[in-house]
């Protein structure tokens, strides 16, 4: 029943945006858990599995949770691979340009410059100006990195501080998990203590991924020797070295050369598809937990006990008495069944339906909550 407000000029009442409106974000999450056999062996054989999507240049593979020709399919990350021009660890023989350019990209974006408008390369104090050492030489500055780069549909709108964990098989090529796995993770970054991540890159929050998966602030690593993880972003970059990956990441006749490779060798002999299907090949798992930010409007609209206690539909009254009445002498009353929400031409902009009619008379008053979300 459509109710009228005997107060207000044609049944609007204004809501005034100080007492009537409040503005809200909430924060929904989902766990997000990734095992190898999605990334690697599931749809085929290595490294021509159907999920498994190769860049016609050669500079990035994409990865499905499906085979990727299906319309079933959800893209969930990209890997890629860069070694900095300005490393002075070694010089890749192959591919050179590529992976200079994308190091480059990502550098810019995710380090940024220094004073000078520099480019600053990725480097484990996390530093806008670290000294002019190299990782391989227990420097500052890292030459090589892997790229995990996940898709909004997987991550949202951010990756929750806290919950990212990525577990990588440190053996050999043929039996990566054989001597075991190395966990690296965010466990001990909380978004209210500001000591336990870093806010210096121009793509939001980052933190240092620890060796292991404490979940304490005295966990919180003094450097990035592993990789790190941007939250708001959703991108997981990994140190091309030992620590990391183990001391071999390709290895046979999948991969040219054929004999194996370290992270490093293999960054610099080998091409990017080829260190890039290594990685993936030692990955045991991946999990963290997503970020849906919904904002939403609030409006409390109010009815006083002197409004909104006639309806201005024609089944209100029957010659001229109001059938709710029982006595001519008893108060009007009203069954509130829906709220409008008007712009200033009162033109209706929303409408919200309410699960049962609530009785309105001079004798009380009602607040109905309305949200939108947006």
């Amino acid at each position: 029943m459509a109710v009228s407000n005997n107060d207000m000029s044609k049944g609007f009442k204004p809501l005034n945006p100080s007492n009537d409106t409040v503005d809200v974000e909430t924060l929904l999450h989902e766990n997000i858990p990734l095992t190898g056999s999605i990334i690697a062996n599931t749809y085929g054989t290595f490294p021509s599995e159907s999920n498994i999507r190769y860049d016609a240049n050669g500079l990035y593979i994409a990865v499905s949770d499906y085979p990727y020709a299906s319309s079933s399919a959800n893209h969930i990350f990209d890997m890629t691979a860069g070694w900095s021009a300005d490393s002075t660890v070694a010089t890749p023989s192959v591919e050179l340009a590529n992976k200079n350019n994308i190091y480059r990209l990502f550098d810019q974006q995710y380090v940024g410059y220094d004073a000078a408008q520099e480019v600053v390369p990725f480097n484990v104090s996390g530093n806008l100006n670290p000294p002019d050492t190299w990782l391989a030489d227990d420097g500052e500055k890292v030459s090589g990195v892997v790229f995990i780069d996940f898709s909004r549909t997987l991550m949202k709108d951010e990756i929750k501080m806290g919950t990212f964990k990525i577990a990588i098989g440190t053996g050999s090529f043929d039996g990566p998990m054989d001597d075991g796995t190395k966990t690296f993770s965010d466990y001990h970054s909380s978004p209210t203590d500001g000591t336990t991540y870093k806010e210096n890159s121009p793509m939001g929050t980052y933190s240092f991924l620890q060796l292991g998966t404490t979940a304490t602030a005295a966990a919180t690593p003094a450097s990035a020797l592993y990789g790190v993880v941007y939250h708001q972003a959703g991108l997981c970059a990994l140190w091309a070295t030992p620590s990391t990956w183990g001391t071999e990441l390709t290895s046979g006749s999948d991969f040219s050369p054929s004999t194996a490779q370290s992270a490093e060798q293999a960054f610099v002999s080998s091409s990017i598809n080829d260190i890039v299907n290594g990685a993936r090949y030692h990955i045991d798992n991946i999990e963290f937990s997503n970020t849906t930010k919904l904002n939403s409007r609030v409006y409390f609209c109010r009815a006083n006990h002197n409004e909104f206690n006639y309806s201005s539909n024609r089944t209100y009254t029957s010659g001229s008495q109001i059938v709710v009445k029982n006595q001519a002498a008893d108060n009007p009353r009203t069954y509130v069944t829906s709220v409008g929400l008007y712009d200033d031409q009162n033109e209706m902009v929303a409408v919200g339906k309410l699960s049962e009619p609530l009785e309105k008379s001079p004798e009380n008053e009602l607040t109905l909550r309305v949200r939108l979300d947006f």
